[in-house]
Formats: C-alpha cells, structure tokens, sequence
C-alpha cells in the first residue's frame, strides 16, 4: 500500500478511502467499512488490522495469494539464475533460456488478461446491479 501521508504506517480515513474507493461502496459504507477494521478504534488502520480484516475474507483466495507468492519466489529464484549463469552459457542455453523467459512472460500475461476480464464483469455486475 505505502500511501499514508505521514509515513507512520497508519491510514487515516481519507486515506483509507482514497485507496479502496471503487465505486461500489458509497462514503457511508466506507465509513462503516473502516470503523469495522479499526479493531483497536483509533480512527486510523495499521497494517495488522487491515490484514486481519482481509485474511477472514479470503475464501478460495487463500490459495491463489499463497501460489502466487510461491511463484513470485521460483521466478526470484529463476531470474538470479539466470543472470549468474546466462552470460557464460553457449549460444543453444542463451537460446533456451530467452524461450523460457519469454514463455513465462505469456503465460503471466494470459493470467493477468483473465483476471483483468473477471474484475471487469464483476464491475459491470456492480454497476447493473446499482
């Protein structure tokens, strides 16, 4: 997130609201949102708050956030690698290994396409539904 104001890791409302803000919910919601997550009611969210609020609502999310952290690690992982090792390689491992990178860069963006489609029919089934 890191867009609170003064730095101290704590969101205020108007912060609050200037991130999540979606359209979906009206200020009131918001309000009634961010009074819900403020566990420690201080008019202002930390991070821990904000997890714990998000992580009883993860559903089958769960999964997903945990693969993907998975993934982003073996990608980490990959990329070192490969930057340790490509320079030295023959011509077929340069040649395999440009392959690879660019097979994991469209499988990465056929990924982010479905999710971009499904955010935009749940906003549209949002705004039919207003």
């Amino acid at each position: 997130m890191g867009k609170e104001k003064g730095n101290d890791g704590k969101l205020s409302f108007d912060e609050f609201k200037a991130y999540f803000i979606d359209g979906v919910l009206n200020s009131e919601e918001m309000h009634e949102l961010f009074r819900t997550i403020d566990s420690n009611n201080t008019d202002n969210l930390n991070i821990e708050e904000i997890c714990e609020y998000f992580s009883q609502h993860l559903g089958e999310y769960e999964n997903v956030l945990a693969a993907l952290e998975d993934l982003n690690i073996s990608i980490l992982k990959a990329m070192d690698k490969t930057k340790k090792d490509y320079q030295g390689s023959c011509n077929l491992e340069q040649f395999v290994t440009r392959f690879l990178l660019k097979e994991t860069v469209n499988q990465l963006q056929s990924l982010q396409n479905s999710l971009e489609c499904a955010m935009e029919t749940t906003e549209e089934q949002t705004r039919q539904e207003r």
